[in-house]
């Protein structure tokens, strides 16, 4: 008498695994992947002939690659929120990394909860979601990746982190709300392995997925294992040897995530990313033409990195000309599962899909903005508008002309100043304050106890 029941549920299996296989096949993965503190030339792609980046030039081979990629803000925290939401991370008071000064006792730095994260999104969407790598928010538990979208976490809260962490006798290191107990591996190697468990383990579930990979390489604390530090005894500046073995593993780690997915068999259904949260650190990165580096708003601090590949679906080893910016990965991402991105969501990055097959004409932004304290800048086609905090004036560029930022053409162009800066001043507007950070000038003047 039981068998008809026996028989029920074997059917019910069998009918379940074959929606999940079609959702698979009909459903692509999304896997997004940043560096930490990357320079411009830092890649093969790019140009690089220092560094050796051979599977994040594969991502630029077997897709598009951006030279005009951006990221919303010249350090990590603010441009991290500007990708996970879509959304100038400015509009909800993120400028600033998390730090002791605050607008009011009751302000806890981080992405509100008001706003929708990536992995929210996602979620929504019937995906399997992950953080593996750096979140950089304020850690408390209500802020944790575990509590914004993401099923699965392994990482670190801060802003950085040591890579050898074995003990963990500062709880530093967290698999979801808690602490790892040890942890042997140097954590560039760590995250690598946790990102390719994680895909192999939805790969076999025939389950789609987002994997959302921020590493902390190669951000200090600059320490590499021997062996990768030996691959580069032939650079002499000891900081410029240590900052390529970090690239190289992280490069080797990515390289085995791709392993990964191309062994799974998902290798044409996935789409993945790769960008830099922000420009290269100062002493160490190869920044190439651009001037100044990470912290300021000229090219050498928001011009990063930045390709993605989606085998069949893209084209390949294709260079894309027009500004892009971190905040259109998310529709980007999101349009890729045959979803539409509601205008009510009120993102300001775009969906780059159409532009990059060549069914959309023409550069898929007006201008783009940022807002770093008392750093600005808007940017509209081959002209950039720029107020750095160490100058006194406004400073107007021609980046096609004068990709280094050398001749300011303020005075010989006043009307195109005087357009630039309408744009800006509209957008900021639209702005909050900063909420937090580390200048009470601009942050608030409430401190607390770090």
């Amino acid at each position: 008498m039981k068998r008809p029941f026996y028989y029920l549920a074997f059917c019910l299996c069998l009918i379940s695994n074959v929606i999940s296989a079609q959702l698979q096949k009909d459903v692509p993965n999304v896997i997004i992947i940043l560096a930490d503190d990357l320079g411009y030339n830092d890649v093969g792609y790019m140009g690089g002939e220092e560094a050796s980046t051979p599977n994040i030039d594969n991502i630029a081979k077997n897709g598009v690659y951006f030279t005009n990629g951006y990221t919303t803000c010249p350090v990590c925290a603010p441009s991290r929120a500007g990708l996970l939401t879509g959304r100038y991370q400015n509009r909800f008071g993120f400028e600033d990394n998390p730090g002791p000064f605050r607008r009011t006792k009751e302000t806890i730095p981080g992405i509100p909860l008001r706003e929708t994260t990536l992995g929210e999104y996602f979620k929504d969407l019937g995906y399997n979601t992950s953080l593996i790598g750096k979140w950089h928010e304020e850690n408390v538990p209500m802020r944790n990746p575990s509590k914004r979208g993401f099923d699965y976490f392994f990482g670190f809260i801060n802003g950085a982190s040591g890579y050898y962490i074995n003990n963990n006798e500062r709880g530093t290191l967290m698999r979801g709300l808690k602490p790892v107990v040890s942890e042997n591996a140097y954590l560039t190697n760590a995250f690598g392995r946790e990102a390719s468990l994680f895909i192999e383990r939805n790969a076999a579930r025939q389950h789609p997925f987002l994997l959302y990979l921020p590493f902390n390489a190669p951000h200090g604390p600059f320490e590499a294992p021997d062996e990768y530090i030996d691959q580069f005894k032939h650079v002499k500046d000891i900081k410029r040897r240590t900052f390529l073995a970090m690239i190289k593993c992280m490069d080797d780690n990515i390289g085995r995530v791709l392993g990964t997915v191309e062994q799974s068999g998902i290798e044409d259904n996935t789409l993945i990313i790769f960008y830099s949260d922000n420009g290269g650190e100062c002493e160490r990165s190869d920044n190439g033409l651009l001037r100044e580096c990470k912290g300021s708003i000229y090219e050498g601090g928001i011009r990063v990195p930045f390709c993605m590949q989606w085998k069949g679906k893209l084209p390949s080893n294709k260079c894309i000309d027009f500004p892009v910016i971190s905040l259109d990965i998310l529709p980007t991402a999101i349009a890729a599962t045959g979803n539409k991105v509601n205008r009510e969501w009120f993102l300001d990055g775009v969906n780059l899909l159409p532009y990059l097959r060549g069914e959309e004409q023409g550069e898929p932004h007006q201008f783009l903005y940022w807002r770093f304290l008392w750093h600005h800048a808007v940017r509209k086609g081959d002209w950039k508008l720029v107020k750095h905090r160490d100058h006194a004036d406004w400073e107007l560029y021609n980046l096609t002309d004068d990709i280094s930022e050398q001749k300011d053409l303020s005075k010989q162009n006043p009307e195109k100043f005087k357009e630039l800066m309408h744009i800006y001043e509209d957008m900021s507007d639209q702005m909050l304050q900063p909420q937090w950070g580390w200048q009470p000038d601009y942050c608030g003047s409430f401190k607390v106890s770090k």
